[in-house]
């Protein structure tokens, strides 16, 4: 059976109907204004999750639950997304000055020597859309194709008045996804130097399963940061790439049944932290540690009878939630 149609429904009414929900409308004038600045949808549909009595047919609101509850989650997660965008930002600068360096490196600066299909592997066959039957190798050429004829700055300079576009000019013009992907096709001489600058990891201790590895905090990273960009909630996101058990797993004390049973690191919020301590610059790691740190034990100073649920929507352990806290 179809569910009723939605309809408009002023705020006014919108607050009369979260009351007959159960919410407590704390402060009436705040409620309104933060509806008008923001969205039922946004505030209401998006975190009202942990607030809903499990067992009722009809959707209600645990006891004593408040607007300003639901409201300052909101915040909590908008805080922690641009945290999580700020840090991307910064593991992706890093990771396209290491591609361009091994690029050039590798196989020199001029277009028409690094554009050369033997310097990348050959990669799938494209099953579906507009390169059906073409390998994955031709859509990454033609991606930098798209580059070189952009009509953006720096592209559109080095084109015009060098006839050229040099690889750290390149990545430039490059999205994060389309960088993995660049990644992904590299031979593998070129994919441990960049593996080797991008953590500090020696060269002669990289593995096959060191790059697999590398792949997947690849895979995290843009995956989160791609949610995190369109506005997904990611206090309690899962994205569907998944970090293998590790060294780092055990460094923030976990074990490998707690990794199984709980699914701690795997593609929680705690995954995207353990995928930015593998990079070589360690800063971007703690800011972002410290400031979701804060961000949680301010909501929580406000609402500690909220930390039980909030660690458990957040995939962290207890242990680890103090741990973190003392080191801030």
């Amino acid at each position: 059976m179809p569910k009723a149609e939605k309809v408009f429904t002023s705020i006014t009414d919108q607050l009369k109907l979260l009351q007959q929900r159960g919410l407590i409308i704390d402060d009436p004038v705040f409620a309104e204004e933060s509806l008008i600045r923001t969205s039922y949808y946004e505030i209401i549909n998006g975190y009202k999750d942990l607030f809903i009595e499990v067992d009722q047919k009809e959707e209600q609101f645990l006891s004593g639950t408040t607007f300003s509850e639901l409201y300052y989650l909101y915040e909590f997660d908008n805080a922690l997304r641009f945290e999580m965008l700020a840090a991307t930002l910064s593991a992706e600068n890093l990771l396209r000055s290491v591609i361009a360096y091994v690029l050039a490196e590798e196989h020199g600066h001029k277009r028409d020597t690094y554009q050369q299909k033997h310097n990348y592997n050959q990669g799938k066959k494209i099953m579906h859309g507009r390169f059906k039957g073409y390998y994955e190798r031709e859509l990454l050429l033609q991606f930098f194709d798209e580059v070189y004829q952009s009509s953006h700055q720096p592209m559109k300079y080095y084109r015009e008045n060098y006839r050229d576009l040099p690889p750290w000019i390149l990545v430039k013009g490059l999205s994060f996804g389309n960088l993995q992907y660049l990644f992904k096709l590299m031979l593998p001489s070129s994919k441990t130097k960049i593996i080797a600058r991008a953590t500090g990891l020696n060269p002669e201790l990289i593995t096959e399963q060191t790059k697999q590895s590398f792949a997947e905090i690849f895979d995290i990273l843009v995956a989160y940061r791609n949610w995190a960009a369109h506005g997904g909630r990611v206090y309690n996101h899962r994205v569907k790439k998944k970090l293998t058990f590790g060294p780092t797993h055990a460094a923030f004390n976990l074990s490998r049944s707690a990794y199984q049973k709980h699914r701690y690191g795997q593609s929680d919020i705690l995954s995207f932290i353990i995928a930015l301590t593998q990079l070589r610059d360690r800063t971007i790691t703690e800011r972002f540690t410290q400031s979701i740190t804060k961000e949680m034990v301010d909501y929580l100073i406000r609402f500690p009878q909220h930390q039980s649920s909030l660690l458990e929507q957040m995939n962290i352990p207890t242990s680890l939630f103090q741990e973190l806290r003392h080191r801030s």
